[in-house]
């Protein structure tokens, strides 16, 4: 018993190659595309075909069924594009979310740390407030000699009529 040779071995797979790709694409395309028309045909001769005079209703059924196939069917493929394009929008939204996650955590921590720092500094500052004003308060009673006195005077010392 000899050897093949080398070249018609792989000639034989090339050929092989393509005989099977051809047999599968029968199986796998052309054999179910047929099944489903034969099974559509079959579908509308069982509703057609008997011979009664309600042949009206019998066709506006094939019609109804027969739209609602020639005409949902290819606009929810023709959607599917929409439906693909709000899932991946949905998974870029959750991407984004989830990466921006930590770099708003710093922002939020920061801006925590500059609200406490805000409040600190103007409670410093009311603290020396309250203590300038307590002091000066003393004082007050004093500088009250230079006020200009209340009352309805006119400013030319002229007195208004009640």
């Amino acid at each position: 018993m000899t050897d093949p040779n080398p070249t018609e071995l792989r000639t034989q797979r090339r050929r092989s190659g393509a005989d099977l790709h051809r047999k599968e694409t029968r199986r796998h395309i052309w054999l179910p595309f047929l099944l489903v028309c034969l099974f559509l045909l079959f579908l509308i001769l069982l509703v057609a075909l008997p011979t009664d005079p309600s042949w009206r209703t019998r066709a506006s059924f094939i019609a109804d069924f027969m739209s609602s196939i020639l005409i949902f069917c290819p606009a929810i493929i023709c959607s599917f594009v929409f439906y693909m394009l709000i899932a991946l929008g949905i998974y870029g939204m959750n991407r984004l979310h989830s990466g921006a996650r930590s770099p708003l955590e710093k922002v939020e921590n920061m801006t925590a740390k500059i609200a406490t720092r805000v409040d600190e500094t103007t409670e410093k500052i009311n603290e020396k407030v309250v203590d300038a004003n307590s002091r000066i308060a003393s004082l007050t009673h004093f500088m009250s000699v230079f006020d200009q006195p209340e009352n309805d005077d006119d400013p030319t010392g002229d007195k208004k009529e009640k």
